[in-house]
């Protein structure tokens, strides 16, 4: 059984995401408001044709719009099945706090979403400390940070990870001591010649 009032919370929040008043919405599916406002009022449901149109304008699955159920910010799993990739890696991407929340969505990432994040940080455009996520990426990723690190083109302190650190990682630092801004302590580790 459809909830109309759930299926009117969900188009009234996700309009208010993308910053439309009812006028607005109405006009990009071509209804009217009044059919909006009742909508989300939950006196009345979108036809198929008009769902199929909210869907791809909010970018959710119709599931997702008459599904019972709510989907927690954070459940970015849940996310990827009711959203586009794309959508659900935004909400990451915009949320609060994405360093805290990178061990739920890391491993749901494909190489390119993954290059995303990588690249957004590298550019300091999402704050994610490395601490948080190093324990998540591939050795190929750990190798690109730690390079842009120590060539000083990402202004990071590489000492707090060191305890996460490969030997191997702990070796390419080494040899990067004399021009990496930053002290580099704690060498627990033996360079075999």
């Amino acid at each position: 059984m459809l909830n109309l009032e759930i299926i009117g919370s969900k188009i009234t929040k996700l309009r208010k995401e993308l910053n439309l008043t009812q006028l607005e919405l109405s006009e990009k599916i071509y209804v009217t408001p009044q059919a909006v406002s009742k909508w989300e009022k939950g006196k009345s449901v979108p036809s198929i044709e008009v769902l199929v149109e909210l869907t791809k304008l909010f970018n959710v699955s119709i599931d997702y719009l008459l599904d019972n159920t709510e989907i927690s910010d954070y459940d970015y799993e849940s996310m990827f099945h009711n959203y586009s990739r794309a959508a659900a890696l935004n909400k990451f991407i915009n949320s609060e706090l994405p360093g805290k929340h990178v061990n739920k969505i890391f491993y749901l990432l494909d190489k390119t979403e993954r290059e995303l994040i990588i690249n957004l940080i590298i550019s300091q455009k999402l704050k994610i400390d490395l601490e948080d996520i190093w324990p998540y990426l591939t050795n190929s990723e750990r190798k690109l940070i730690l390079g842009v690190v120590l060539t000083n083109k990402l202004d990071y302190n590489i000492s707090t990870i060191m305890h996460q650190l490969s030997n191997e990682e702990k070796r390419i630092c080494y040899k990067h001591k004399e021009t990496y801004k930053y002290p580099l302590f704690n060498f627990h580790f033996t360079i075999k010649e």
